[in-house]
């Protein structure tokens, strides 16, 4: 991308971003900044880009080509996100082990075993 494209997304970088130093023209967290080394910075895109469909947007900047800035300069489009599945292939929501159906069945199973165990100790205990 060339330096002439680039203004804009650091000009709003160097606005709104409160770990941008603009006295050292600097990360006030690293030696240098992320986003302008052409790499991916979380804090960048959590809190001052947001989510693409977030309401409180700043008025007077373009969201949309500030996304495709940003995914142009540190490949953010390129790196895809990671679905985890379970067992039987369903995908997962986050912090989710099974889905409902496997749940199900491995509640059903502990609890069996659970039941088994109980059966057993108690039949050996047995005295006559």
């Amino acid at each position: 991308m060339t330096r002439k494209k680039e203004t804009k997304l650091i000009g709003f970088l160097k606005d709104n971003c409160a770990n941008y130093d603009r006295h050292y023209q600097s990360c006030l967290f690293a030696d240098s900044c992320k986003v302008l080394d052409g790499q991916r910075c979380g804090y960048f895109e959590k809190c001052v880009l947001g989510p693409p469909d977030y309401k409180y947007k700043l008025p007077g900047y373009d969201y949309a080509k500030l996304f495709a800035q940003y995914a142009d300069l540190t490949g953010a489009k390129k790196q895809k996100v990671k679905v985890r599945r379970c067992e039987c292939g369903t995908p997962l929501r986050f912090r989710q082990r099974y889905c409902e159906s496997c749940s199900k069945q491995r509640a059903k199973q502990a609890n069996r075993e659970r039941q088994r165990k109980h059966r057993l100790s108690n039949s050996v205990n047995v005295t006559l």
